[in-house]
């Protein structure tokens, strides 16, 4: 097998050698495999994979112009266990589901709701500001909000007549 396409001479770009081709070609396969395992905010496909496939709650980020919207499914949990962090431009939401007191004379024959410590990260656009972020919980869902900063704001623009 060829690592190097062959080319008849003259077919070749102007100006451009094999070894420069191979270049570009693995810089663009490097960026296809970076849009693939990441999402439009840049966080990595595999960090959610504990929300998806074990113990994590379930979360939706939305942007408007004037904020960042993070909703985060939370039901059972008590608001008192709930952490939430702003580091730059990641947003971390940890906490602690706990699980009822066991009843000894209760079989179970399965048990799907699941319980203990959870961690999840997010990482935010770079114009969202830190200092001005508001957390509301209601009805197991809790909505982290988090304004953007006034120069990231968009600004309109009118025409004049010359």
């Amino acid at each position: 097998m060829n690592l190097i396409p062959w080319r008849p001479k003259g077919l070749e770009r102007a100006g451009e050698s094999v070894d420069n081709a191979l270049v570009r070609f693995r810089g663009e396969v490097e960026n296809l495999f970076d849009r693939f395992f990441r999402d439009a905010w840049g966080t990595s496909a595999l960090e959610s994979l504990p929300a998806r496939f074990g113990w994590g709650p379930r979360m939706d980020l939305a942007e408007s112009e004037n904020d960042v919207v993070v909703k985060v499914e939370l039901p059972g949990i008590d608001p008192k266990n709930v952490e939430i962090d702003v580091t730059g431009t990641v947003l971390t939401i940890r906490g602690e589901k706990k699980q009822e007191k066991e009843e000894r004379k209760r079989d179970y024959h399965y048990v799907e709701r699941e319980y203990g410590s959870f961690s999840r990260s997010v990482q935010l656009p770079a114009s969202v500001d830190p200092n001005q972020v508001d957390a509301a919980y209601k009805d197991g869902l809790l909505t982290v909000t988090l304004g953007k900063r006034p120069e990231a704001k968009p600004k309109r623009i009118t025409v004049r007549h010359a």
